[in-house]
């Protein structure tokens, strides 16, 4: 039986990928659908309330999904922060890849105050240490204040004697290029020279 070489094989396949033309066969990214289960931190409930399937459009802004999502479940807390959960737990990004899951295994959707669950710890310095330690700031800061206030007409006069120095400098050089403008212009040009040359 005949058999092709195995080199005409590959020139044949190779010449098809070269003449066949780029055809994409991707399918447009499909809605990503994903169930969502509400839990209303802000009114002090940690109960799941609402249970809905949302979909979320394909490369959506993270504004358009939060729209979308307070949409679906009516809420008109402008103030509130939106904290989306897995079914481990887990905090996930709220974005447009965010991908599929069951009812039976839905995300959860956290609607928390600001600064709800920060606990502020109880103040450990007493006022009075507090107190003691702003008076002395205070005071040192009244005494620097003073000591500024004593040295400024000293301050006033080293710089009139500083400015005064300066001006007199100034004085001097102006004399002095005064001086040399009215020797160069006391010389002149007779036109030969004063010696005749040895040669």
């Amino acid at each position: 039986m005949w058999q092709v070489p195995w080199c005409l094989v590959w020139s044949l396949q190779v010449w098809s990928h070269i003449n066949m033309p780029n055809v994409s066969f991707d399918k447009p990214p499909r809605v990503s659908k994903a169930w969502i289960a509400l839990r209303r931190f802000d009114r002090n409930d940690d109960r799941v309330v609402a249970l809905r399937e949302v979909s979320i459009p394909p490369a959506a802004e993270v504004t358009v999904i939060v729209q979308i999502i307070t949409s679906t479940f009516g809420l008109n807390s402008p103030d509130a922060i939106l904290k989306i959960r897995n079914h481990r737990g887990c905090l996930i990004p709220l974005n447009s890849l965010i991908p599929a899951n069951s009812k039976h295994m839905p995300y959860v959707l956290e609607v928390a105050k600001i600064f709800q669950h920060v606990r502020p710890k109880p103040r450990t310095i007493p006022m009075t240490v507090i107190n003691k330690s702003m008076k002395t700031r205070l005071q040192t800061v009244d005494k620097r204040i003073q000591r500024l206030e004593e040295l400024l007409p000293q301050i006033k006069l080293r710089c009139t004697e500083k400015l005064s120095q300066e001006i007199e400098c100034l004085n001097q050089k102006l004399s002095f290029l005064h001086k040399r403008m009215q020797v160069a212009d006391s010389r002149s040009w007779k036109g030969v020279l004063a010696r005749a040359p040895l040669w």
